[in-house]
């Protein structure tokens, strides 16, 4: 009895160390995962746009890019719906490893909050910025079939006649009606939005001037100008932009309070690592910097800006501020 004790109680010691070593091993192990050099497995980026979109096309040129700097693959996903909130909230609820990012425009973030007082996520809270890609000036233009052949010409036209002082958009809270709103603001003028589902079906209304303008990205009006089909009368940008020369700043107009210029940039979920943000940051800033991508992103009428992610947090913060203020100011509720 005494030998069989004693046998059941060295198997249980045996057995006790065996485990011992084998969570010592996994906690080794774990350890060494956890100080691998970051990336050591694929990236995943969240457009929360419609496949190929400026937006979707800049972030595959860009990610590119970074894949090859970072020696890992960048998968992009598209996650449409709800004005960028639900491929948003995704990676705002991912882990914070660095390993789920989304790259996101000015409408679809810094604006969201004022305009959906619900949302499942707080963008400026669950997000942390990473790198700004760079600024999207916009482009006044306006109907060749109107009088005004400048800012001040379209004031004093809209002053005029108020019943024919139209704005157009691509939908309700997007960029080009913030724009709109701030620039009435501005200039002390009532004017009336007209939503479109898209730049594309406001176009013909433009043409004909049943619409009087719009804001919208360099590349998408300067065809439309240079076809003689509408007039640029201005750029949000703080220099005249190299694919249109000719078109004065807002500040050149006469109205340097409208800086209305969009944004894009990469964002990761709050708590990332600040050495994950800086190492991302610092590559980005590489890419940015590439002769071929500053040539590609100026022809999607983007202006590369970079900068580390206290920058552009600190940037984001403001915005929302900025919006807000917009937003409250022109009483703007999205249905």
């Amino acid at each position: 009895m005494r030998r069989t004790t004693i046998t059941n109680r060295s198997r249980g010691l045996r057995l006790t160390a065996c485990l011992m070593a084998a969570a010592l091993a996994c906690g080794i192990a774990g350890a060494a995962r956890a100080d691998a050099p970051y990336p050591s497995k694929p990236l995943r980026v969240v457009v929360p746009y419609t496949p190929g979109g400026v937006s979707d096309a800049v972030t595959r040129l860009v990610m590119q890019k970074l894949a090859e700097r970072l020696g890992q693959p960048v998968v992009v996903e598209n996650r449409p719906g709800a004005n960028g909130m639900i491929g948003s909230d995704n990676v705002a609820k991912s882990a914070p490893d660095g390993y789920s990012l989304v790259v996101v425009v000015v409408a679809a973030h810094a604006i969201n909050p004022s305009l959906y007082p619900k949302m499942s996520f707080d963008p400026v809270r669950d997000l942390t910025g990473v790198s700004q890609i760079g600024r999207i000036p916009l482009l006044l233009v306006s109907s060749v079939q109107l009088p005004p052949g400048s800012v001040k010409e379209l004031v004093s036209w809209g002053k005029a006649h108020p019943d024919k002082m139209t704005f157009a958009s691509s939908g309700n809270g997007s960029g080009a009606h913030l724009a709109g709103e701030l620039f009435s603001q501005a200039v002390g003028m009532r004017m009336t939005h007209v939503p479109y589902k898209g730049v594309s079906p406001a176009l013909p209304d433009l043409f004909t001037g049943q619409v009087a303008m719009i804001f919208d990205s360099v590349q998408t009006m300067m065809p439309q100008v240079k076809a003689g089909k509408l007039k640029a009368l201005a750029i949000t940008s703080p220099s005249r932009w190299p694919a249109a020369p000719d078109v004065p700043t807002m500040a050149e107009a006469g109205y340097p309070a409208v800086t209305a210029s969009s944004w894009i940039g990469l964002l990761a979920p709050a708590k990332t690592p600040k050495a994950v943000l800086d190492k991302l940051s610092g590559e980005m800033d590489a890419v940015l910097h590439q002769p071929d991508v500053k040539a590609r992103l100026i022809e999607y009428g983007i202006d590369p800006v970079g900068g580390t992610p206290d920058q552009f947090q600190a940037f984001i913060k403001d915005e929302a501020v900025r919006w807000a203020g917009v937003v409250r100011k022109g009483g703007i509720k999205v249905e």
